[in-house]
């Protein structure tokens, strides 16, 4: 049966009644399904060797997640609750702030037994090896120093863009940990900033249309660091809230060099904003149901390219690719 897309005045209109406004991150299910993407995608990827490698290191977080005892994370997510101010919460501003919240030790720990893991592995090269022999001995200060730089800390020194992504799994086991303290009905996209993760205001890395009830042809934002998605009305530019003719989508050519239909039928393209000049990848899970907001986005970096060389410009960090300041 055929599907009427709804524009962007009448999800606006629904949203405040109907749309389920925000989905939370499953702890059994989260990293599990990112690795076999991972590994799905490796399969027939020019990066697959690279894919695979990322592969083990989600794996590794799936571990460390479970690993957490109840008596444990209940311990981090009530430290972290205690932080947020009363007037914080009245106003609708994210609880588990990812710029100022205070850190427990424990995502350290998480971080150096990410590094154990992947050095245990052996199918990381040398030069890996060395990143994170470094990281395992690395002062407690200057890893601190990192986890400010990738979560953009006001004043943070600058990103190590080879560790970063290490840096940042650890954070994101450390954030969906916390995050596993809340419902659903806690939370609301802020109205302020609906670009931005109501639960720990960090950018999202996609966005996702879903195909299953109660969430079904509604576009979803997907933050980058808890994984947390919510609701944000499609044909809208998620970085200016450019809309209209400024909106456009483009999707990787298939063999037939069609680049209409694909478009129209890819499973992940483009969202491309003629106002700001960005983009971001948004993913149809009526297109294909194993799609997954970060291991898709690095599994079309070669859209990336082509945007790049058409002047548009990557608004969000992928969390598990980090490039230098000034490539």
């Amino acid at each position: 049966m055929a599907q009427r897309i709804l524009e962007p005045g009448e999800i606006e209109t629904l949203a405040s009644r109907d749309v389920p406004r925000i989905i939370l991150a499953d702890r059994d299910s989260l990293f599990a399904a990112r690795a076999e993407r991972l590994r799905a995608l490796a399969a027939t990827s020019a990066i697959g060797d690279y894919l695979q490698l990322l592969a083990v290191l989600v794996d590794a977080q799936h571990a460390q997640l479970a690993a957490l005892r109840p008596e444990r994370l209940a311990e981090l997510q009530s430290a972290a609750m205690a932080q947020q101010p009363p007037a914080v919460a009245a106003a609708g501003m994210p609880p588990l702030h990812a710029a100022s919240l205070a850190r427990d030790d424990e995502w350290r720990s998480i971080l150096r037994a990410l590094c154990r893991t992947c050095l245990e592995h052996g199918g990381f090269p040398a030069e890996a090896h060395g990143v994170l022999e470094r990281l395992i001995a690395a002062p407690d200060a200057w890893l601190d120093a990192q986890a400010d730089a990738v979560l953009e800390v006001p004043g943070a020194a600058a990103i190590d863009a080879v560790t970063a992504p290490f840096v940042m799994a650890a954070l994101q086991v450390y954030w969906t940990a916390l995050a596993l303290a809340f419902k659903p009905t806690d939370l609301a996209p802020m109205a302020d900033a609906p670009g931005l993760c109501p639960l720990c205001g960090t950018p999202p890395v996609a966005s996702v249309v879903h195909a299953r009830a109660p969430h079904s042809s509604y576009r979803y934002l997907s933050c980058a660091l808890c994984a947390c998605q919510w609701h944000f009305v499609r044909v809208q530019c998620s970085h200016c809230g450019g809309v209209g003719k400024d909106i456009a989508y483009r999707a990787l050519a298939g063999i037939d060099g069609d680049e209409a239909a694909a478009a129209r039928d890819a499973a992940v393209r483009a969202e491309t904003c003629d106002h700001c000049h960005g983009y971001r990848k948004i993913l149809y899970l009526e297109k294909d149901p194993g799609v997954e907001p970060v291991a898709d986005d690095l599994g079309t970096l070669a859209l990336d390219l082509l945007l790049g060389e058409e002047g548009y410009q990557r608004v969000s960090q992928n969390p598990l690719l980090w490039q230098a300041s000034g490539d």
